[in-house]
């Protein structure tokens, strides 16, 4: 027994006990049987099997096979008449079909294989037919006028019909299919270089429908065409649609689904990867339907390229949950005039791209969904929609206006726009790490040319970015390698995009980025809209710099419900520079602001140790809009964070006022012979200068408590000498420390107060043990007495 043979029967026992899977194998044979009106009629030439007869109803020919299977080096030809449009074959056995060889069929035909008790695709399995092809484990083929040509119960003399098929009737289980096809026929390759595989003629469909649907090292191709993967669970209906491309696959009526898995085959040591292409003239469309759907390994991908004038088709993906992992690429991109084809990921429970793949010598190939332009079109856009996406170890999310190589030393940038990127993320967002060499994972979109950027929105419940990742809308131009030519006009960049989030919380921890980057164009806009929190920790950055003489962007941060939290001496920055522009423009609403200080050009200038006006080398959370080279040009920060919350009402105040120095020492018996009695306020703090505003810093008196000795010299008239020479004499220290920022000292909590000969009341750190008959101050506590 072989070994596909073994791994097909062990996937049975987990598909279920109503599949037989017979102990022959039968890899070798094409078996008529007898359930047709015309049966099929199978002869052997050399090499080449040839399948005639069969039941034609108009344009529909029906075979049926007790076995189907295709050694390697041998060709199955279906012959037919020119009329035909559709062969639809069956396989009513216990067998499963192991294709090796060669399928082949005349003129423009669509041929179906249908076999449910499952399909395996070796390594040099290859098609050779003008009309698309569908390979299934379903156990019927439906029909439009209610008919069904069934292989799991074959009538004698079935009701076959002329009408067109519409859908793929599963039995109880569903069988897997596997692909291992590297077949390169007449040399032939993909777009990326490596062979076809199974492929079908320009423009048309290449289906595979099963259970668990497995690429490992197995490739697909169908320029300009479409590419359908299925995976569904027993009892399931797909549904068919004839179209110009040959068929489109809908799951409106399926409940369960199974597995898709695009994987590496490794042969002596070596990863063999599985690749899906539609690239070609106006490029194609490609729709994975599954419960999951995983794609692993290094140059495992999905692509839809558009080389022409129309537009490209769609890159789809509908599942509960997608991973990417160990450098597999799923893109869409454009070369052409033509519009790339937009990439779209519907995935109810989560999306994780995780990690990259470095090789030997040192190249770096990040986990990736993509969307790029290289050209005249416009890159298409790139959709994600899930309750959870997580981003970590350098992996990326990104649209581009890139560019192409014309020669090795010779970079031609693109002047097509990139693509909008949008996450809606029911749940949560993490973005985590970078790649070994230190490139941030995250969300991107950016221009490397003349072309505008797209701008990224996001809408989520917890936005969570950390250990260096970032997400990032650019204009730069690209990192290329020493003595490379760049080819497009410096001096015009298209403009970096928006970026647009909507949380209930943002965390940005250890260098966590929010930014926009312009090398010499202005600065992408940023707006926040924060239900609740955003925390900012260790070194993590809000930036919208530019470059050259443009403007800085514009940063929006509004959570007037929520809070705005940094660590005083996190480095944390909020940012709308410029180099020799104007800075950009600030704007924070919130409940409260907490360790954030807002700074200008000459604060920067006079702080920074370096010299560079840099906030970032500054200890503090800084907020700055200003111009590096011009101190004329500063932008402008503007910050509502109102203290009182007007919904709550206004109190109505006493007409009669009172003083309140008065009930102070009427509540207390000071023992002292005098007519009136004072409060005095002293110590850290004060009063402000206007009791209308909040207390800031610049208000503050800064004054120490001190401690007393509990000495009999501790009169009243001393206390006061003292405390006002130690307030004199901490101001003066903190006057000369003028490079450095200030951090608070310890604060002695008040243990008591005491009254002094002149009935004035002193707050002290620890009240004085002194006997009556030799001390003027009386310790009081305000007791009944």
């Amino acid at each position: 027994m072989s070994i596909l043979c073994g791994w097909f029967q062990g996937l049975g026992i987990v598909i279920g006990g109503a599949i037989a899977f017979s102990a022959n194998c039968a890899f070798a044979q094409i078996t008529q049987d007898s359930t047709l009106p015309n049966n099929s009629q199978v002869t052997t030439q050399g090499n080449i099997t040839i399948i005639e007869g069969g039941t034609q109803l108009e344009s529909n020919l029906f075979h049926s096979f007790k076995e189907f299977s295709v050694l390697n080096g041998t060709t199955a030809e279906f012959k037919n008449t020119e009329g035909i449009q559709n062969i639809i074959s069956r396989v009513t056995g216990k067998s499963i079909s192991n294709i090796d060889g060669i399928l082949k069929a005349n003129g423009t035909a669509n041929l179906f294989l249908i076999n449910p008790n499952g399909i395996i695709f070796g390594t040099h399995a290859s098609l050779n037919i003008g009309g698309s092809f569908i390979a299934s484990t379903a156990s019927s083929l439906n029909f439009a006028d209610g008919t069904k040509f069934s292989a799991t119960n074959p009538q004698t003399t079935p009701l076959l019909t002329v009408s067109v098929p519409i859908g793929l009737q599963f039995g109880a289980t569903a069988a897997p299919i596997r692909n291992q096809s590297q077949a390169s026929p007449g040399g032939a390759v993909n777009s990326l270089g490596e062979p076809v595989g199974l492929q079908v003629q320009p423009g048309k469909t290449l289906a595979l429908v099963g259970g668990d649907v497995v690429l490992e090292g197995g490739n697909l191709t169908a320029a300009s065409g479409r590419v359908e993967l299925g995976s569904v669970a027993g009892n399931s209906l797909v549904n068919l649609k004839s179209t110009v491309q040959g068929w489109i696959l809908g799951y409106e009526g399926v409940q369960n689904f199974q597995n898709i898995q695009l994987i590496q085959r490794t042969i002596d040591g070596s990863g063999i990867p599985s690749q899906v292409d539609v690239t070609g003239v106006g490029g194609g469309n490609i729709q994975l339907q599954g419960k999951s759907v995983e794609l692993i390994g290094l140059f495992v991908i999905l692509r839809n390229r558009n080389n022409g004038v129309g537009d490209g088709g769609e890159l789809t993906i509908n599942t509960r949950k997608l991973i990417v992992r160990d450098g597999a690429q799923v893109s869409t991109s454009t070369r052409g005039k033509g519009a790339g084809g937009n990439l779209t990921i519907n995935a109810s429970e989560s999306v994780e791209l995780i990690g990259s793949f470095t090789t030997p010598d040192n190249f770096t190939f990040p986990s990736i969904l993509s969307s790029i332009t290289t050209s005249d079109g416009k890159a298409g856009d790139l959709t994600i929609n899930t309750g959870k996406l997580l981003i970590q170890g350098g992996a990326e999310v990104s649209t581009q206006s890139s560019g192409a190589y014309r020669t090795p030393v010779e970079f031609i940038p693109a002047i097509g726009s990139g693509g909008n990127l949008t996450v809606n993320a029911s749940e949560s967002i993490e973005l985590i790490g970078t790649t070994p060499d230190g490139l941030p994972g995250g969300l991107f979109a950016g221009t490397l040319g003349s072309g505008e950027a797209g701008k990224i929105t996001i809408v989520t419940g917890q936005l969570i970015i950390s250990d260096g990742a970032a997400i990032t809308v650019s204009s730069e131009l690209p990192k290329l390698q020493p003595n490379t030519i760049y080819k497009g006009d410096v001096n015009n960049l298209g403009s970096a995009g928006e970026l647009n989030i909507t949380a209930r919380s943002i965390l940005l921890d250890n260098q966590g980025k929010l930014t926009s980057n312009s090398k010499l164009g202005r600065g992408g806009d940023i707006s926040l809209q924060v239900r609740d929190l955003l925390l900012m920790r260790r070194n993590s950055q809000i930036s919208t710099n530019a470059g050259g003489d443009k403007t800085g962007g514009n940063i929006t941060i509004k959570a007037p419900n929520g809070f705005l939290v940094a660590t005083p001496f996190g480095n944390n920055d909020i940012t709308a520079n410029a180099f020799s522009g104007s800075g950009g423009k600030i704007t924070i609403t919130a409940k409260n602001i907490f360790g954030f200080v807002p700074r200008t050009r000459a604060d920067v200038e006079r702080l920074d140790p370096t010299g560079s006006i840099n906030p970032n080398n500054l200890r503090t959370s800084d907020i700055t809009a200003f111009s590096q080279q011009n101190p004329s040009l500063s932008g402008t920060v503007q910050i509502n964070s109102p203290d009182a919350d007007p919904s709550k009402g206004l109190v109505e105040l006493p007409v009669n006022l009172v003083d309140a120095s008065e009930q102070i020492a009427a509540g207390c018996n000071s023992g002292a012979k005098i007519g009136r009695s004072s409060f005095i306020a002293t110590g850290r703090g004060g009063l402000v200068a206007d009791p209308t505003q909040p207390l800031i810093a610049d208000d503050a008196v800064l004054a120490d408590w001190i401690t007393l000795q509990p000495e009999s010299k501790n009169s009243a008239a001393g206390i006061q000498k003292r405390a006002v020479l130690q307030a004199q004499q901490n101001i003066e220290e903190k006057s000369q420390k003028v490079n450095s920022v200030n951090e608070p000292t310890q604060i002695v909590e008040a243990q008591g107060w005491v009254m002094d000969a002149d009935g004035n009341v002193v707050l002290v750190a620890q009240v004085p043990t002194a006997s009556p008959h030799n001390s003027s101050l009386t310790a009081t506590s305000c007791a009944t007495r």
